[in-house]
């Protein structure tokens, strides 16, 4: 099993940060593929929401992690962002209905090795 997490909403000053984990076997990776799923800033909001109806029913497992605004200034103080969006990815992953044997973990870096 793979589960794949991205974030949205890093980026704004107001609105929360989401996390979202998704757990699939290849089979169903590969109906994703077929369904057009790719990075959601490159879709339509309208075909964002068909998107996520279809993958819900595609996917073994998912898991949504909201973080609220005063939650990301309170985590900015103490540490830096990129830290808490560590920790609500694994929070995440970890409330999917069982551990996948590989992650893939969307980065906002241009260089994946690091």
């Amino acid at each position: 099993m793979i589960a794949g997490v991205d974030e949205a909403g890093r980026g704004p000053v107001i609105g929360p940060l989401v996390v979202a984990a998704v757990l699939v076997d290849e089979e169903q990776e590969e109906k994703l593929r077929s369904l057009g799923v790719r990075d959601s800033k490159k879709v339509s909001p309208n075909r964002r929401e068909e998107l996520a109806n279809m993958i819900k029913r595609v996917v073994t497992s998912y898991s949504v992690v909201v973080v609220e605004p005063a939650e990301i200034d309170q985590a900015v103080r103490r540490k830096n962002l990129n830290r808490l969006e560590a920790e609500k990815f694994a929070e995440a992953i970890n409330n999917l209905s069982s551990m996948p044997d590989r992650v893939i973990v969307d980065s906002a870096d241009n260089n994946p090795e690091r």
